[in-house]
């Protein structure tokens, strides 16, 4: 028989030993089960977010990029040399210019990043339900279109109407031209009517203006190049694996990155808030652990008596340690498990009813996404912090009570 292990849940569960003790070991408990609740919430709407985010990029940027390792354009030749259809998993690649351009709309200016698409790159963007006030259409005919960012529309003071669009003057840099030196004559300038306008994001919208191909290579006075490409795959593709196949293939002059490398900033600065919450609400939890070590210390004062006729009985120091140690488990794990229970009921919740709005974003609920490793880390911080503060103040205090009976005994 479990001697200690049957006297802990004496102390915690039986009814006639209920008292201020035993209902402050309760509260320590629910202390815990809230705190490690908090935590699940917390981090689930950390990881909802950052799907959130990862959802808004893939609607504007390919899963992998190729890029000039070396300057900021390179050949176009790239479409052809490299054998992208015998790679498994690639759907297409698409060539792309991106440059900074000055753009003018009558008295008004911005700067943006001027984004040049081949017409089959729509195809494989999820923009077309970003689009507003207009056509997903960047070239018909001989007509080339704008679509710019909500946030260059406000600068710009643009009215998007349906019979007189808009048109913008776009400047780019002519290469081998300095501005201090050539001022206006260091731009190519040229006309664009604006189709449409585009909202992904707030930083997305307040920097690109999206044009075709064919308008972006005239105005930036390119022939056979381009500024990157864009690789698209097949839905059940891992980008990962693909990655790999064809960095084999790729020359030494272009590199290729992950749509999470090209935006490494913004996808770091949220994983970085993620644990730095979560280190924030492990320190609360640590706190909370001192009730369980409060009450544990005065439980240990009542039962002195208890513990002098157990030792006189012939149970060992270490017996004795462990029946404290296993009531401060028991308050522990089982906060612990009920938190983990009250975080996800209220997860699921909000997963099912949206118990909290997202006013004036881009989804109407606030997003929630729970992953089970990080559930399982909080259990084994929650319950490693609870064992140790356990481990630590009880051997302490029973040791330094049973040095007292000892010398009383002498």
């Amino acid at each position: 028989m479990n001697v200690p292990g049957f006297i802990a849940r004496r102390h915690l569960l039986a009814k006639k030993s209920r008292g201020i003790i035993n209902y402050i070991s309760l509260i320590s408990m629910f202390i815990m089960a809230f705190v490690t609740a908090a935590m699940v919430i917390v981090i689930s709407a950390f990881n909802g977010i950052d799907e959130l985010v990862k959802s808004l990029f893939a609607d504007f940027d390919a899963p992998l990029t190729i890029l000039p390792a070396e300057g900021v354009v390179m050949s176009d030749s790239l479409i052809t040399t490299i054998p992208f259809q015998e790679i498994s998993g690639i759907l297409a690649a698409c060539p792309v210019i991106e440059q900074n351009v000055w753009i003018q709309h009558q008295d008004k200016n911005a700067v943006a990043i001027m984004k040049g698409l081949d017409p089959s790159a729509l195809r494989h963007l999820h923009l077309k339900g970003k689009v507003f006030e207009g056509d997903f259409v960047l070239q018909k005919d001989s007509f080339d279109f704008a679509i710019p960012g909500w946030g260059i529309v406000n600068e710009l003071g643009l009215e998007m109407r349906t019979f007189t669009p808009p048109s913008l003057d776009v400047r780019a840099p002519i290469p081998g031209k300095k501005l201090s030196r050539d001022r206006e004559n260091a731009f190519e300038s040229r006309r664009i009517i604006c189709g449409a306008l585009f909202s992904v994001n707030a930083e997305l919208d307040s920097r690109y203006i999206l044009t075709s191909l064919r308008f972006a290579k005239d105005v930036c006075g390119y022939d056979n190049q381009i500024s990157a490409m864009e690789v698209f795959l097949q839905s059940d593709a891992d980008s990962k694996t693909v990655k790999k196949k064809m960095e084999t293939l790729l020359p030494d002059n272009v590199s290729l990155i992950s749509r999470e490398e090209k935006n490494a900033l913004v996808f770091k600065a949220n994983a970085s808030e993620k644990w730095a919450t979560f280190l924030i609400l492990l320190f609360i939890m640590l706190i909370a652990s001192f009730n369980i070590a409060a009450s544990l210390t005065m439980l240990i004062i009542e039962k002195r008596k208890d513990i002098r006729s157990l030792v006189s009985m012939g149970m060992t120091h270490r017996s004795v340690e462990k029946i404290f140690i296993t009531e401060a488990l028991w308050i522990n794990f089982t906060g612990a498990f009920l938190g983990i229970a009250l975080g996800l009921i209220t997860c699921y919740a909000q997963l099912r009813w949206g118990l909290i709005p997202m006013e004036g974003a881009m989804v109407e609920f606030y997003p929630i996404k729970i992953i089970f490793s990080d559930i399982l880390l909080i259990l084994f911080s929650v319950s490693l912090a609870g064992l140790l503060i356990s481990q630590i103040l009880v051997r302490a205090l029973v040791r330094r009570f049973l040095l007292k009976v000892n010398l009383l005994r002498q």
